[in-house]
């Protein structure tokens, strides 16, 4: 596993593999690749394949702390430009890690969540260059199961979407309308308008699908919003996936 080096081909803040997946309820595995470091200064190369195990502390582990459930944890591709100590990869809870002993230089590679039996959630990344995408084995709930608000009510994302302003954010939706012809609509959070609407055609026959809304940041928390036609209405939201960069 080749340490950092100055800059010496890749474009700004590239990317190439380094693909994270899931391997077991408390393992991750990042590919061989290759990126700028988060500061553009530094190229971090990983020639094999990593296993990141939360049950270690520091390199290709957990950065500090003890693994803990119902967070969203950052995947780090760590390195030393110096010494030469070999690249690795780390999960943190923080978008800056506590670094090992002799690592200076970071990036953020990607994100997993763990449930609330202290477990990676399954969920699939595709992608190998600077754009990903992450998407969930079964779509997770959000706190609204069976939500009837008629005017925007904000939909918290913690813990299941990166947050990041204007994430895209696949939202899971089975709705419910008291009636023919109500609807379900979306829209990024604090947003003004209907970004997506979905209308019920048989009253009490569920209407489900996945839609895409921007996830917004209010308060360090990523959101959308919803509401429906009438409090008659019913819908329960999750989250199906999100893209993000590297």
């Amino acid at each position: 596993m080749t340490n950092g080096v100055p800059i010496q081909n890749l474009p700004y803040i590239a990317t190439q593999g380094l693909e994270s997946a899931w391997a077991s309820n408390t393992t991750l595995t990042v590919a061989a690749g290759q990126t700028r470091d988060s500061t553009n200064v530094f190229d971090m190369v990983l020639s094999e394949a990593v296993t990141v195990n939360s049950a270690v502390t520091g390199l290709n582990g957990l950065d500090t702390g003890t693994f803990a459930a119902s967070k969203l944890y950052r995947l780090f591709l760590i390195s030393d430009p110096v010494s030469g100590l070999p690249t690795g990869a780390m999960i943190s809870e923080s978008d800056i890690p506590t670094m090992p002993l002799g690592y200076g230089v970071y990036k953020i590679i990607g994100y997993w969540a763990t449930n609330g039996s202290t477990q990676f959630i399954l969920g699939y990344n595709s992608g190998s260059l600077s754009r990903r995408k992450f998407m969930y084995d079964a779509p997770v709930a959000t706190a609204v199961t069976a939500g009837n608000a008629t005017s925007y009510t904000a939909v918290a994302l913690t813990n299941f979407v990166p947050a990041i302003e204007n994430t895209p954010a696949y939202i899971s939706y089975a709705f419910t309308p008291g009636a023919a012809s109500r609807t379900l609509k979306l829209t990024p959070g604090n947003g003004t308008g209907d970004a997506v609407t979905i209308t019920g055609q048989v009253t009490s026959v569920v209407v489900s699908g996945v839609a895409q809304v921007l996830s917004k940041v209010t308060t360090s928390v990523p959101e959308i919003d919803y509401k429906v036609a009438n409090s008659g209405d019913a819908v329960a939201l999750n989250v199906a996936g999100y893209e993000y960069d590297v």
